[in-house]
């Protein structure tokens, strides 16, 4: 778990700001730093969803994922991703923040996705959320941008990317003065992006989902709640172990440690999968400061503690792994 984290963060943090990204690579040809105030923008009405940190997500989501951007980004963990962010984005992010002024990484307070399709070639669809931007910063550089790249448009405060081959088509909007709201996926558009600020926290009306946000202790740096219809299970159902649900959190506050919970349909289930992978952490041992694989009910529960030290060396190890020849 903790390797494959800290691994595809990198990835969740250069998609957060996609649509943004993708106005910097278009206006390559932009050069006049000098701050162009555009016309005022139209945001939605804020509502109390803009403070909710399960907000806009859509109830249909396989994965929550949710995160404190700024214990993040002062953990050592962030040693680690930082490469791998600066790989992914090339000189994208440079090139907003020395235009623009604004900085969306470090702006960023609280970072929540609600994805489906995680499947899809072209990327998950769904919806990100992104707390502590400054709204009249960044669609000023957004009025600024706009004419230097065909593919987006603005119009009452909603910025539109049309899709290219390979990619979804985005819409982004700010909800109040410091949350932004994005829709990825074939069917993002205004009125799609409208549609999910007006329905407010549909996450808040489902019983199943509040029930798992229960197991989290979502004071954490970060937490998710996977459900068990997505395609990331596959593999573990071809054994004969098809997962209800997994949630999981992660603490940086002091160096690493973290919760992995699979809720399975049987005590016998957990138990037998708990009996199967037990072998499979003897070679992690040296790796971790301590781990511990249970089953409590119809759960199998896995707790990891480690030094950053520790997860720099799995976080190599993994890369070099999945990397192949």
């Amino acid at each position: 778990m903790h390797a494959f984290f800290a691994l595809t963060v990198g990835t969740v943090l250069t998609s957060i700001m996609r649509p943004a990204i993708v106005l910097c690579v278009l206006a390559a040809c932009y050069h006049d730093p000098a701050p162009v105030a555009g016309p005022p923008a139209r945001a939605p009405r804020a509502n109390a969803a803009a403070h909710d940190p399960l907000g806009y997500l859509p109830i249909d989501s396989e994965l929550v994922l949710s995160f404190d951007a700024n214990q993040l980004l002062a953990s050592g963990l962030w040693k680690l991703l930082e490469p791998v962010v600066s790989a992914k984005a090339g000189d994208a992010l440079a090139k907003f923040q020395r235009l623009c002024g604004v900085d969306p990484l470090r702006s960023a307070r609280q970072i929540a996705l609600g994805l489906k399709g995680l499947g899809d070639p072209l990327g998950p669809s769904g919806v990100v959320v992104v707390r502590g931007l400054d709204r009249s910063a960044m669609m000023a550089c957004m009025d600024r941008l706009v004419g230097a790249a065909p593919r987006v448009t603005i119009a009452n405060g909603v910025v539109a990317v049309k899709a290219v081959p390979g990619e979804h088509p985005a819409a982004f909007t700010f909800a109040n003065a410091s949350t932004l709201v994005s829709v990825l996926g074939p069917t993002a558009s205004p009125e799609a992006l409208a549609a999910v600020i007006r329905s407010g926290a549909p996450l808040r009306g489902s019983p199943a989902f509040v029930e798992l946000l229960g197991q989290i202790q979502t004071q954490r740096t970060a937490w998710f709640v996977l459900n068990g219809s997505s395609e990331v299970f596959d593999k573990l159902a071809s054994l004969g172990f098809r997962p209800k649900a997994a949630t999981g959190w992660l603490d940086l506050a002091n160096e690493f440690s973290g919760t992995l919970r699979i809720q399975l349909d049987s005590e016998d289930r957990a138990r037998n999968l708990v009996g199967l992978t037990l072998a499979q952490l003897g070679p992690a041992q040296p790796l971790v400061e301590e781990v511990e694989l249970t089953s409590e009910g119809a759960d199998v529960v896995l707790r990891v503690a480690m030094s950053y030290g520790q997860l720099e060396e799995a976080v190599w190890i993994f890369g070099a792994f999945t990397a192949g020849p």
